[in-house]
C-alpha cells in the first residue's frame, strides 16, 4: 500500500568529479529539511493488545542512510530496464519498524540521466500530500538562496506509554458524540443551510447504496500476487487543455475516456464481448487541504461507470463526461466523507477486520487517480527534474492501477499491474495512447470547437480540474 513516483533528472549536477553519484550530498540535503515534515522521522507503534489504533512515534534510531539509497542499472541501462527496476521496488513492502518511506537514486541510464524512485506508504499521505512533500524536499530554483536547515538538532520525543495511547484513543472515540451534539446545535441555529448540506449528503449516500454500487464482473478483478510491471505514457498538457476547452469538458473527462478506450482494447484482445458493457472506476477525491506541510491521508472517492463498447471518440467522451457529471451531482464524494466520519468511533479490531474486506471488494474494477503536480520545474542539488511518473498501489483483487500526474507542462500516466493476472498491460497502454491521439486529432478537425456541445446539458466546469 505504498504510493510512489519515478523522477528523471539531469545527470551532471548529481555526480561528483569522478562521475559517482553524490548520494551523501542528497542525504544531507534531504535530512536538513526533515524538520519541515516531522512525520518522515516517525514510525508506527502497534499495541500488543490491539485495542487502540496504531500511533506515530519518533524513531530513536532514525538513519537517513536507511531511506535514501543508491543502485545502478546493468548496461545498457534502457528505459525498459528502469521500469523493471521500479516495478520490482514497488513489489517490496516497506519495513514496518522504520519510517515508511524510501528514495532510490538510480545511475547507469544510457541517457546519462539519473532516476529517483520514491516510495511512501499510503497511511502517511495521499497523492496530494505526496506532491506537496516533493515541493518541500526539492528546490524550486536551480541555485536556491534560502536555507532549510533547522536552528537546532533533532531530538526524538520518547514514545508514550501504552496505557496513555489507549486512554487517548478512548477519548478520541468518546468525542464523536459531542461533535454530533454540536452539529445538532448548528441545525437549530442555521436550519436552512444545514438542511441543504444534509440533503447533499443523503443524496450521495443514497447513490452509494444502490445495486449500481456493485461493479460489473470483469477479468480485471482476480486475486493479485507479489510481482509488478510498469508502463508509462507521456502527453503534452497544452494539447489536452486545448481539447478540453474546445469540447467544454474537463481534463478528467478526457483521461477517463482514454482509460475506457484502453479497457475496450484490452477486453477485445481477451475475447470478451464488449457491446453494452461498462466498467466501474474509483476516482479518489481529496477531502481536505493539507496545510503547513503536514502529511495526511483523508480522501473520499467517486464511482464512475465507463462505457467500453465500440464507439467513436466523441460519443465515448460524451458518455464519460455525463457519467462523471452525474457522480458529482449526486455528491458521492461528500457521502464518502460522511462514511469516513462514521468510522471514527469504531475500535481498532473492527477497523482492521473491515480493512481485510478490500481483498474481495466488489465496488470497482480499477482505480484511476489524477494528481495535479507543480507547473514549474523542481531541482535536487541543481539538477532539474525533467519528467515525473506517478504510481498507485495495487491491492486485493485490483490487477491494474492508473495514476496520472501533471508536471511542468507535461501529463504523464503511470500504469502498474500484476504481470501474472494482467499479462497484456501493453495492450491497455497502447489503447490509452491511441485514444489520446484520436482526441487531439478530433480537436484539430473541429477547427476550434465546432463540437463544443459534447455534454448534453450545459455544465460549466474548470478545464484544469
Amino acid at each position: 500500500m505504498h504510493i510512489g513516483s519515478l523522477g528523471i533528472f539531469e545527470g551532471g549536477p548529481l555526480r561528483d568529479q569522478h562521475g559517482r553519484l553524490r548520494t551523501d550530498a542528497v542525504r544531507s540535503e534531504i535530512e536538513s529539511r526533515l524538520h519541515l515534515v516531522p512525520k518522515l522521522r516517525r514510525r508506527v507503534q502497534f499495541l500488543s493488545l490491539g485495542a487502540a489504533a496504531p500511533s506515530w512515534v519518533d524513531d530513536p534510531h532514525f538513519d537517513i542512510a536507511n531511506h535514501v539509497v543508491e543502485t545502478t542499472l546493468a548496461s545498457p541501462g534502457t528505459e525498459e530496464a528502469l521500469h523493471e527496476l521500479c516495478a520490482d521496488l514497488m513489489s517490496r513492502p516497506l519495513k514496518r519498524d522504520q519510517p515508511l518511506w524510501e528514495i532510490w537514486l538510480v545511475d547507469g541510464l544510457d541517457s546519462g540521466q539519473v532516476a529517483l524512485i520514491e516510495k511512501l506508504h499510503h497511511s502517511m499521505a495521499d497523492g496530494l500530500a505526496g506532491v506537496e512533500l516533493v515541493t518541500v524536499l526539492f528546490d524550486l530554483d536551480r541555485h536556491p538562496t534560502r536555507s532549510h536547515c533547522s536552528s537546532s538538532p533533532w531530538q526524538p520525543v520518547p514514545p508514550p506509554a501504552s496505557a496513555s495511547i489507549v486512554t487517548n484513543d478512548l477519548v478520541r472515540r468518546a468525542a464523536v458524540p459531542l461533535h454530533m451534539v454540536s452539529n445538532g446545535i448548528g441545525l437549530v441555529r442555521h436550519p436552512l443551510r444545514v438542511g441543504r448540506e444534509f440533503a447533499h449528503y443523503a443524496e450521495g449516500i443514497r447513490t452509494l447504496l444502490t445495486r449500481k454500487t456493485i461493479a460489473p464482473s470483469s477479468s480485471l478483478n482476480v486475486q493479485i500476487g507479489e510481482r509488478r510491471r510498469m508502463e508509462v505514457i507521456r502527453q503534452p498538457l497544452g494539447e489536452l487543455h486545448q481539447v478540453a476547452r474546445s469540447f467544454r469538458v474537463t481534463i478528467n473527462d478526457l483521461l477517463l475516456t482514454t482509460v475506457a478506450e484502453g479497457i475496450h482494447l484490452l477486453m477485445v484482445s481477451r475475447g470478451v464481448d464488449v457491446e453494452e458493457r461498462t466498467v466501474q472506476v474509483l476516482v479518489p477525491v481529496g477531502a481536505e487541504h493539507h496545510a503547513d506541510h503536514q502529511l495526511g491521508n483523508r480522501v473520499s472517492a467517486m464511482l464512475v461507470r465507463l462505457p467500453i463498447g465500440r464507439s467513436d471518440p466523441m460519443k465515448r467522451l460524451r458518455s464519460v463526461a455525463a457519467a462523471q457529471a452525474s457522480s458529482k451531482d449526486h455528491h458521492q464524494a461528500l457521502a464518502g466523507v460522511v462514511l469516513l466520519n462514521l468510522a471514527e468511533p469504531l475500535s481498532q479490531p473492527v477497523v482492521a477486520a473491515a480493512a481485510h474486506l478490500v481483498h474481495r471488494q466488489p465496488f470497482c474494477n480499477l482505480i484511476v487517480t489524477n494528481v495535479p503536480g507543480p507547473d514549474f520545474p523542481l531541482y535536487v542539488l541543481g539538477a532539474r527534474m525533467l519528467e515525473a511518473f506517478p504510481i498507485v498501489p495495487l491491492v486485493g483483487n485490483l490487477t491494474v492501477g492508473v495514476a496520472i500526474l501533471t508536471y511542468d507542462g507535461q501529463l504523464t500516466v503511470g500504469l502498474l499491474a500484476d504481470p501474472d493476472a494482467c499479462p497484456d498491460l501493453d495492450v491497455f497502454a497502447d489503447g490509452i495512447r491511441h485514444s489520446l491521439a484520436k482526441l487531439v486529432a478530433a480537436n484539430m478537425r473541429s477547427n476550434g470547437g465546432s463540437e463544443s456541445t459534447l455534454v448534453e446539458r450545459s455544465v460549466h466546469r474548470d478545464t484544469s480540474s
